[in-house]
């Protein structure tokens, strides 16, 4: 008898851990400060940034469906004197790989820089480049999983000039 409990109880905490643990997981492993830091998203070591516009990325069709697909966010870092595009998945589209985009446009003295990262990804998308006393713009994109609509958020108009 108390082997059956020592047992059940032994069952019960393995898995308790273990649901902890992957429940802990992909919230720190896919957070906007992650992606941060991350070679593979805005790659700013320092990890310091501030949020300047943020903008949910959404399909609202007229007598069609809604979906909230993600956040992108326009972010700045002053060592760096960088900004970066983030396009955050959440929601039904966090984990399943469809096309994502994440576009940060600087403007120059000879038109604007575009820079840009898209795929097939399950998390985020996201690109710096270096806008120091420039204006810049950005934009998101992602394809539902569900339907198969793209989503799309950002902010179309130059701003963050200086």
């Amino acid at each position: 008898m108390k082997f059956k409990k020592l047992g059940r109880a032994f069952f019960v905490l393995a898995f308790a851990s273990v649901a902890t643990w992957a429940s802990a997981s992909p919230a720190s492993a896919h957070s906007l400060g992650s992606a941060v830091v991350s070679e593979e998203g805005c790659d700013w070591a320092n990890g310091n940034y501030t949020v300047l516009y943020s903008d949910l990325i959404e399909v609202d069709l007229i007598g069609g469906p809604y979906e909230q697909l993600g956040t992108a966010y326009l972010l700045w870092n002053a060592q760096y004197g960088e900004n970066c595009a983030v396009t955050m998945r959440t929601g039904g589209a966090h984990g399943t790989s469809t096309w994502t985009t994440a576009t940060l446009y600087v403007q120059t003295s000879s038109g604007s820089t575009r820079y840009e990262d898209e795929g097939f990804y399950g998390h985020y998308a996201a690109v710096s480049g270096p806008a120091q006393d420039q204006c810049v713009r950005y934009e998101a994109t992602i394809d539902s999983p569900e339907t198969g609509y793209v989503g799309w958020g950002g902010r179309p108009g130059w701003d963050n000039c200086d």
